[in-house]
């Protein structure tokens, strides 16, 4: 990605919803003609327009006027296998370099068309396609239609772009490789030890070594051969004018002729397994043994591909499928275990992962994992698995439906990756065919042990490497002459953004409704807030209110944990809870056919939880798993430092999750306390969002809710309030298995509901918010030091932490503070210029719209406003709050609210590659060793 990765095991995730994305039009059950047969869900079908210039290119299209936006989709048919020898990463290196540079754009001009105007755009590699995508107010459409077509023709392939966007790219893979627990696992070892002759073994990420031995001659070559218009995917999606669309298609992409040349296609063919093979792979900074198994698939436009997605779904998608069930439910054997079919275009993986819980042995749950798929392969599937399959997959389709970028991603899927457009259509219906016997003959015919792979991943001893040798990009000192041979089309005039208003009723008994409708979506989210946030954790307890939220699913005086996870997800529902700073909530998202049925079971798990002391035990030991494995990671461990060294041991200076020691210390007694005491009808508010009449979900919660009566309990003692530390510190968590250095300035700002709340907002934009922020483009733009810079405003109800933060190379670190730090001060005494300040607001503002376009975005926007006890106006409210404000409130607010003078430095990572320079620059810095850093208390002054 250019903010921007998507490793493999993400883009999964991504594209699975919306892979089966159709029209926006409504359901309706089809009964078979035959009585056994179970209700056929159908979906009409959508309506899309496809057409093929003279040069190649195809153009799909799909007209919606829901919203004033529109996507914009170029699918490149070239990934991480069209790599050339010994240039592994190089496709994925090509995709950032894409964003810099044409004859007609400066570097980053897609920020300045899209974010600069309130719309967004990335980028993807996979193995097989390259996908670039924006999103923007529908009447800047024919803008990014003439900058799509530029940079397909007129890219500027030099020198510059080529080294800073190889440090950046190398920044990536110390970020999603080295750092993370199990970034070698999944981003290498998994596809390096399951290929044996197809390019797919090298990975779509690459590796150092190969992207230093890059050249700007592979550059040039490279995008010669693939990028071109007979290569390529034109999606549009959204509110356009058909007529127009075309016009401008042929205007500006019909003037690019198709090469002579013939395209380089990957003819290798991965040979059939014969026999098992086994690996032993070892990283420096893994917590838990984890296993991978793959079995070896055919392409995805094989005939047993429906089959093969179905059994996904059925092993490892949810709290009920029989992965999860097995290992980690019943058996405790495993922290995490998935499956999923990886489909390509050549040959696929049908991917078991399985993290091993705890003191628990991996050869035991590798056992555990294969005996799922023997069972699979023994006995066919019951009827009411696959019905669960169908509703599982059928809300993905409506999920990723909801927005035009969610159609145009389905469109390109079908049409690109298995060679169809029709498929978007067609797609429900092949899966809703797949019977219990496809699923075990599949099972049958691929899970054998001649087609197994089997790697395990252990912690080992070796250094993290990463180091790179090649020429590093050096920061521009004055802007680049620049006279484009074209200049951009205008935009034609706005249409205007309107979210729905709210509409509230309370109950009898104190439990506040709220009802935002957006009918015709088919889905409905429903979310309950309950104030019984962390805030309420006492120090010594840290966790408490997270842990209880998170039981409240696990069990309640009728229903056990698996029961609970059936029924909804049956129902092609989720159910969840979780427990933020200053609320926790349940939330639910269900097909709105099937609301009535999933409703009495979301209600269940709020009022009637059971806390059963097997759950409590179980869910203990999958916490301390979890923080097992997020405390190795170096950006974790520097933001709960952070907290620590901002608030001490007040009010939100403890780890809302809780430490190792907290965790193994709670109790059934202190549980039920908390419970009792914060989980009350006057403490809540239910929030309906999506396709509901305030008629049917006012009567659903009086329903399910008015009989909820008040509990006469000792309240328990309020939030013990924010209390800022002294600023200034500069803290070092040694940590000599990093790679790499976490670098963190926090300090203490506003309150949520501070009058100046807006202004913070737009402060924070144009320092860290959004790829053409300050600290992006001083720290990764022009330097390539980081994969990104960032910063949070933080604020919640009693205080705020804000935090700007940057991961880079751990010899990087000093350098990166001082660039933070300046930027800091620059805000604080330097107006912001109305050329920076208008595309920072419209930014936040697009930002803003497109959470809100789905029913969840809508239903999670009024928790947190209830959560700090804001107004619910507040929804329509900020946008134009964010529009007033000016150049001087920023300065102001900057040098009262987020001074660097009063920040406190923090940095995770390897002290020895950083420490000489630290403290030339910072003297009095204080060093703790990673394993004497106690996150129980504050971080005591060491100096």
């Amino acid at each position: 990605m250019k903010a921007r990765v998507l490793s493999g095991w993400f883009i999964r995730a991504v594209l699975i919803s919306a892979v089966f994305a159709v029209s926006a039009d409504v359901l309706s059950p089809v009964r078979a003609q035959t009585a056994p047969a179970p209700a056929l869900l159908k979906i009409a079908p959508l309506k899309y327009r496809q057409r093929t210039l003279a040069s190649g290119l195809t153009v799909l299209s799909i007209e919606n006027h829901r919203s004033p936006t529109v996507a914009i989709q170029v699918w490149y048919h070239v990934g991480g296998k069209d790599d050339p020898a010994g240039r592994s990463g190089f496709a994925h290196l090509f995709e950032h370099i894409m964003f810099k540079s044409t004859k007609n754009q400066k570097s980053e001009n897609f920020d300045r068309l899209t974010e600069d105007v309130g719309g967004a755009n990335n980028a993807f590699t996979q193995e097989d396609v390259t996908v670039y995508h924006e999103t923007v107010p529908s009447n800047y459409l024919e803008t990014l239609l003439w900058a799509e077509a530029d940079r397909m023709a007129n890219l500027s392939v030099n020198e510059a772009n080529f080294v800073s966007e190889r440090a950046v790219v190398e920044e990536e893979f110390r970020q999603s490789v080295l750092a993370r627990p199990y970034g070698r696992l999944g981003e290498l070892y998994v596809d390096q030890n399951s290929f044996v002759a197809h390019p797919y073994k090298r990975g779509v990420i690459g590796s150092i070594a190969d992207l230093d031995s890059a050249t700007l001659e592979d550059v040039r070559k490279f995008h010669e051969t693939y990028y071109r218009p007979d290569n390529a995917t034109l999606i549009v999606s959204g509110d356009f004018d058909p007529a127009r669309l075309d016009a401008w298609v042929d205007r500006y992409f019909g003037r690019i002729a198709k090469p002579a040349t013939e395209i380089l296609r990957v003819t290798v063919t991965e040979p059939a397994r014969t026999k098992e093979a086994r690996f032993n792979t070892t990283g420096p900074n893994v917590p838990l043994p984890a296993t991978a198994i793959t079995y070896l698939l055919p392409p995805r436009r094989s005939d047993d591909t429906d089959a093969l997605r179905v059994t996904g779904v059925i092993l490892g998608r949810g709290e009920s499928s029989r992965m999860n069930q097995s290992l980690v439910y019943r058996q405790q054997i495993a922290a995490n275990a998935s499956a999923y079919a990886d489909l390509r275009d050549d040959a696929g993986l049908f991917d078991l992962t399985i993290i091993t819980a705890g003191g628990k042995s991996a050869a035991d749950a590798e056992k555990a994992a294969l005996a799922e798929l023997d069972k699979l392969k023994a006995e066919p599937v019951a009827a009411a698995e696959l019905d669960k399959a169908r509703n599982i997959l059928l809300s993905e389709v409506l999920g990723a439906r909801e927005t035009a970028e969610g159609q145009a991603f389905a469109l390109g899927e079908a049409a690109v990756s298995f060679g169809d457009p029709e498929r978007v259509n067609t797609d429900i219906a092949r899966l809703q065919a797949v019977t219990a016997a496809d699923v075990q003959r599949v099972a049958q015919k691929y899970f054998t042990p001649q087609n197994r792979v089997v790697i395990r991943y252990e912690n080992g001893n070796e250094e993290q490497g990463g180091q790179s040798h090649a020429q590093k990009a050096a920061p521009a000192t004055t802007p680049e002459a620049f006279t484009p041979q074209e200049t951009p089309p205008a935009p034609a005039a706005p249409r205007p953004v309107t979210f729905p208003r709210p509409i509230e009723k309370k109950l009898p008994n104190g439990v506040r409704v709220v009802v935002v409708p957006r009918p015709g979506t088919g889905l409905v989210s429903v979310a309950a807030g309950v104030k019984a946030g962390s805030v309420f954790d006492p120090n010594v307890a840290a966790g408490l209110a997270d842990f209880t939220a998170s039981l409240l699913t696990r069990g309640t005086k009728t229903h056990t944990a698996p029961q609970i996870a059936e029924t909804v997800e049956a129902l092609g529902g989720s159910l969840s809870s979780a427990a933020g700073w200053d609320g926790a909530n349940v939330s639910l998202w269900s097909l709105s056919s099937h609301l009535g049925e999933a409703l009495p079971i979301f209600a269940e798990v709020l009022r009637r939880p059971a806390f059963a002391p097997e759950e409590i035990e179980r869910l203990r030991s999958e916490k301390l798993d979890e923080l097992a494995v997020s405390l190795r990671s170096p950006g974790t461990l520097a933001r709960l430092a952070a907290a620590r060294v901002v608030f001490g041991d007040s009010g939100y200076g403890h780890s809302p999750g809780g430490t190792p020691e907290t965790i193994k210390a709670l109790d059934a007694g202190e549980i039920n306390r908390f419970y009792q005491s914060r989980y009350q009808p006057q403490n809540t508010v239910l929030v309906f969002g999506g396709d509901i009449t305030p008629d049917a979900a006012f009567a659903y919660a009086t329903k399910h809710f008015s009989d909820w009566t008040v509990l006469g309990v000792a309240a328990l003692p309020a939030p013990t309030p924010a209390e800022p530390q002294k600023g200034g510190r500069v803290v070092v968590v040694d940590k000599p298995d990093a790679g790499q250095a976490a670098v963190c300035l926090a300090r203490p700002t506003i309150r949520r509901a501070d009058k100046a709340y807006a202004v913070g907002r737009v402060a924070n934009g144009v320092l860290g918010e959004g790829y053409s922020s300050r600290l992006n483009q001083e720290i990764r733009i022009k330097r390539g030091l980081s994969y990104g810079a960032s910063s949070g405003l933080g604020a919640r109800k009693d205080s705020g932490l804000f935090s700007a933060s940057a991961q880079t190379r751990n010899d990087a670190a000093p350098e990166v503070v001082t660039l933070l730090k300046a930027e800091l001060t620059r805000l604080a005494t330097e107006a912001v210029a109305a050329s920076e300040l208008v595309p920072r607001k419209a930014a936040l503002s697009g930002n803003y719209a497109r959470a809100l376009e789905r029913g969840a975005g809508l239903v999670s926007a009024l928790l947190s406003l209830t959560d700090c006890d804001l107004p619910l106006s507040s929804l329509n409210d900020y946008l134009p709050q964010v529009q007033k404000v000016t150049a001087p409130q920023i300065q102001r607010f900057a040098a009262k609210n987020l001074g660097a003078s009063d920040a406190s430095i923090i940095i995770v990572g390897d002290g020895r590659q950083f420490l000489p320079e630290l403290k030339k620059r910072f003297p009095n810095a204080e060093v703790i060793p990673a394993d004497k850093l106690d996150l129980n208390k504050a971080v005591p002054f060491k100096p």
